[in-house]
């Protein structure tokens, strides 16, 4: 028995449209068409698929149990055809990106990835969250693609970097902490309270890195640090695009701080390896990150 895939897909087309005519416009093809390969597929099968003794065909109980399969089959091979298009148009079936959310936040990332859907319906996508260093240390091992990060200073002679962006920082509290209603803050008073930091699983403790306390919290998820802030535990430099919520209803405060009187901005990169040829999905998201930058500064 050998079932054109032609005669599949006008199968299911009817199904899912209603009637032979309905998926002969879908299609492009003549209804008599449609009929035709659906009337070869009854022959090769050896039973009725559609019961036609009314206006709109329905299925048999014949019909009804080959449909799931029948989509299967249609769909590997509408996927199959995809991967082969990607392979000769160079789009890549799989791409991975490692982003710090003190960098660019998760909204506008999750935003740029509706896009990307669109761009790119059949190409992978893993996201991963790394914060401090832990972008770049992916990327380093070759088991992202692309990572998104706050600048440091060097990178590895492997890497290409462009600045996309500024992240805004300042020294934040909860409404019930003791400084959060001083008139301003010295480093000395910064100090007799706890410094959380974020930090990521290989850097781990980052012994007497903080001038301005000795009494350090370090976590490598962004969401438990501005919960720990939240909740009292100390004060952090936070980026203002995590918190704008908590800012615009009090529930977090700048501490008006005398060593540091304005906001400060860290630059956000992206990085890649620069050996790795660049397919259109890596083309595609430098371009548009870099767009999407100018939105998070």
């Amino acid at each position: 028995m050998q079932l054109s895939m032609e005669q599949l897909e006008a199968f299911v087309t009817t199904v899912e449209t209603g009637s032979f005519s309905a998926a002969a416009r879908k299609l492009g093809k003549a209804q008599s068409s449609i009929s035709g390969l659906i009337s070869n597929l009854e022959v090769d099968t050896g039973f009725d698929l559609f019961d036609r003794s009314s206006r709109s065909p329905s299925l048999t109980k014949e019909g009804l149990s080959l449909l799931n399969d029948i989509k299967t089959v249609t769909k590997s091979h509408n996927n199959l055809v995809h991967r082969i298009s990607n392979m000769v148009e160079d789009v890549e079936n799989e791409i991975s990106i490692a982003y710090d959310e003190t960098a660019l936040s998760s909204e506008l990332i999750f935003e740029l990835m509706l896009t990307f859907e669109e761009k790119f319906p059949s190409t992978s996508l893993l996201l991963i969250t790394a914060p401090h260093n832990r972008a770049s240390q992916l990327l380093k091992a070759g088991k992202v693609d692309l990572a998104i990060t706050l600048s440091q200073d060097d990178y590895p002679e492997e890497f290409a970097f462009r600045g996309i962006a500024h992240s805004h920082y300042s020294t934040i509290v909860s409404k019930n902490h003791p400084l959060a209603l001083q008139k301003s803050v010295s480093p000395n008073e910064l100090t007799q309270f706890r410094h959380i930091r974020i930090t990521d699983c290989e850097t781990g403790y980052r012994h007497f890195d903080s001038e301005l306390s000795t009494k350090l919290w370090y976590t490598n998820n962004t969401n438990l640090l501005i919960l720990a802030v939240k909740n009292n535990v100390g004060w952090a430099d936070l980026p203002l695009n995590l918190i704008k919520h908590e800012l615009e209803t009090g529930e977090l405060v700048k501490l008006p701080t005398t060593h540091q009187t304005v906001t400060y901005p860290h630059c956000v990169d992206i990085i890649w390896q620069s050996e790795i040829p660049h397919g259109q999905c890596l083309k595609w998201l430098i371009d548009n990150l870099t767009k999407l930058g100018s939105k998070a500064t």
